[in-house]
């Protein structure tokens, strides 16, 4: 079994999703820098951080980025209207990420991709592999934009779950979607692909879980979605349910601004900070005690090519 933990780059909000104003980046210079880096760290444990251009256009938290010590990886994470073309922000302070990049002409998505994709680049001197789609708002041109661009892989699926309320054009309807990794058709960002060279999508660990006498639930592999008890019954279920799998994968997401105390929705005190961070290190020693290793995306997606070579 096999354990990524994919993050979501932004930078500091309020309790309602808005970009702080004046615009801070606590959430990864203490969130990332000197929380969750050196607890990562301390388990052995390889993140992958999207970072959205926000972050990458202000220096100080690019420093930070380059100056972590550990094993993680650096991708993408786009939210569409922050960047050119057709750039809706100039001035980010007060503005919420809300538009979905899959309703989007093929040539404008392709651009921001492009537009992120260069500017990680001379951010980090390096291309990203990675990427999530800002409200996981990922379709089939999403994939092809990534493909072109030299993406390995995509974790912007959300299985079970249908985005449908007003925020939204239309639904992104991952409902249907599978709960395991798999090389991504051409023609449905849903579909499986028999070649290995297409864009490898890792969902995020979402299951349904009956317990008994109780009605299914909903489980997300997230901290403050979920108890620690709750996380462990959605790896077991995994366990079982794809025992005949050559490996499992479990995927957890948050944001580093879910560290600060009030810059996101889901912690407003320092107290509940600290108990989010002793839910995190309380999972990762269940997971060292488990032995399930902690891969980074890229690093998946080579385990799972190399496995799909060996079958055929």
């Amino acid at each position: 079994m096999y354990l990524v933990i994919t993050i979501d780059v932004e930078p500091d909000c309020s309790l309602s999703w808005l970009y702080s104003n004046p615009l801070t980046f606590d959430g990864v210079q203490i969130g990332i820098g000197e929380k969750l880096q050196p607890l990562f760290n301390k388990y052995n444990i390889c993140p992958t951080y999207l970072i959205n251009n926000v972050v990458m256009e202000d220096a100080k938290s690019v420093s930070v980025l380059l100056n972590l010590k550990g094993h993680f990886e650096l991708g993408a994470h786009l939210h569409p209207e922050f960047i050119e073309p057709q750039k809706k922000y100039f001035d980010y302070s007060n503005k919420r990420g809300e538009m979905n990049e899959c309703y989007l002409h093929e040539d404008v998505e392709f651009g921001k991709i492009k537009n992120i994709t260069e500017l990680f680049y001379k951010s980090f001197n390096r291309k990203p592999l990675s990427f999530r789609a800002g409200r996981f708002s990922a379709g089939v041109n999403t994939i092809k934009s990534l493909k072109k661009l030299g993406y390995k892989v995509d974790t912007s699926v959300t299985p079970h779950i249908n985005w449908n309320d007003e925020t939204r054009e239309l639904p992104v309807d991952y409902s249907q979607a599978f709960e395991q990794p798999y090389f991504i058709a051409e023609d449905s960002i849903l579909g499986k692909c028999d070649s290995d060279c297409n864009i490898l999508e890792v969902p995020v660990s979402i299951a349904k879980i009956k317990k008994i006498f109780r009605n299914e639930k909903l489980i997300w592999l997230r901290p403050v979605y979920s108890t620690y008890e709750q996380m462990i019954d959605l790896i077991k279920h995994y366990q079982k349910k794809y025992k005949h799998y050559d490996f499992i994968v479990v995927n957890m997401m948050f944001h580093n601004i879910e560290l600060i105390p009030g810059k996101s929705p889901y912690t407003k005190s320092e107290e509940e900070c600290r108990e989010y961070m002793k839910l995190l290190e309380k999972f990762m020693v269940f997971c060292l005690k488990e032995r399930i290793e902690s891969v980074n995306l890229s690093k998946l997606y080579d385990i799972s090519h190399d496995k799909k070579i060996k079958k055929n």
